[in-house]
């Protein structure tokens, strides 16, 4: 039997967790004119049955055993197909068919349902990189061995029995994402909207357990920290910013009796009704809708005036809001908002070098011809 497989097709097994991948070799021998050849291994495992790992290569590029990363796998002949992902998400439905002849194949199935549910993993690597005893004298002359510059691993299960005969044995794949009963895409794709709940899971705008100090660019904008490390308040759902000519609240430190005159606004920690504000000062309040996530709210520049201590010409602006809650204080308050589209979240995140967290795909929008 030939192997029958298209190495260029997108992977639709489920990528195996924590594993090695030596992403920049993958790619350096992908993009290369002179790529080496793509070598395809497969593991059935019947540890359900109290059985072995089952190894097996197709055996056409190499007629005998396969040593990869440690491991040996044996030449048997089989037909793989369908790995391929279609364009409309349906999730490829593999088909791997197995020589029969002596009933081999029949009798390590017999008695074990036919293996339906086994995990099954196809593994893809390069002649160059597999283990130096498959080659004479132990050299390989093609590179050097390398178990993690490799596709990520593709599992999949057994779905079903197909066919079974003395000349083979077919099996249909399925996988584990399918058995999960998911779909792919799993949410709705939008090019101007982004799903993630503000400052929650996917978004993380604020956690900096996620976006460390590290994870942004050094970069003074207008004498001001132009990166938002600490989840600064931004703007509002319109994308007007709170510094600007619409709020026109201070970023250069708000109240004579604050300490920290480097941040752009003086965080207040959560709302107390009984505190007194400065235009600039935000609070926090827990959000009734996720516990996760906090609301942030912004003072605004529409209370009576004080001056720095020292400086007469300096004039600050503060609120006495005493008992009047952000959410219900338009007057008072203005609340940080993403507006969920891409200027949104360039705001906040174009200074951060781990890119942006933008959860829609602007890619899918449709232009006009011509």
């Amino acid at each position: 039997m030939t192997q029958r497989s298209n190495n260029s097709s997108r992977l639709g097994g489920n990528p195996e967790p924590y594993e090695k991948i030596n992403t920049l070799k993958l790619n350096e021998e992908l993009q290369s004119l002179e790529g080496s050849i793509i070598i395809e291994l497969f593991e059935i495992d019947t540890a359900r049955y109290g059985g072995q790992i089952y190894r097996f290569h197709a055996g056409e590029i190499v007629k005998g055993e396969i040593s990869f990363g440690g491991k040996s796998y044996s030449p048997f002949p089989l037909e793989v197909e369908g790995f391929e992902i279609k364009g409309d998400g349906t999730l490829p439905r593999p088909k791997m068919t197995l020589s029969n002849v002596d009933g081999f194949v029949s009798n390590i199935i017999n008695g074990k349902d036919d293996f339906v549910g086994l995990k099954t993993t196809r593994i893809r690597t390069f002649l160059k990189y597999l283990d130096e005893s498959n080659f004479i004298d132990n050299i390989n002359p093609f590179g050097a061995p390398d178990e993690t510059a490799k596709f990520p691993n593709e599992t999949y299960f057994i779905n079903r029995k197909v066919s079974e005969d003395k000349y083979s044995v077919q099996f249909e794949l399925s996988s584990e994402l399918e058995l999960e009963s998911v779909q792919l895409p799993s949410r709705t794709i939008h090019a101007n909207y982004c799903p993630w709940i503000y400052r929650g899971k996917g978004c993380n705008y604020g956690n900096t357990s996620i976006h460390t100090i590290d994870d942004w660019y050094n970069i003074i904008e207008n004498g001001e920290v132009a990166p938002n490390v600490f989840g600064w308040p931004i703007a509002d759902s319109n994308n007007n910013k709170f510094n600007g000519s619409i709020y026109n609240i201070s970023t250069a430190g708000n109240a004579p009796w604050k300490s920290d005159w480097d941040t752009p606004y003086s965080d207040s920690g959560f709302y107390d009704a009984t505190g007194i504000y400065t235009s600039g000062d935000y609070v926090r309040i827990p959000s009734t809708e996720n516990d996760e996530v906090m609301l942030y709210f912004v003072a605004k520049p529409t209370g009576i005036m004080a001056q720095k201590a020292g400086d007469p010409t300096y004039n600050v602006t503060y609120n006495n809001v005493s008992g009047k809650d952000p959410r219900n204080d338009t007057a008072n308050w203005v609340q940080d908002q993403c507006s969920k589209n891409l200027t949104g979240c360039l705001l906040r995140f174009q200074y951060s070098t781990k890119g942006l967290p933008y959860g829609g795909f602007p890619g899918t929008e449709r232009f006009p011809y011509g």
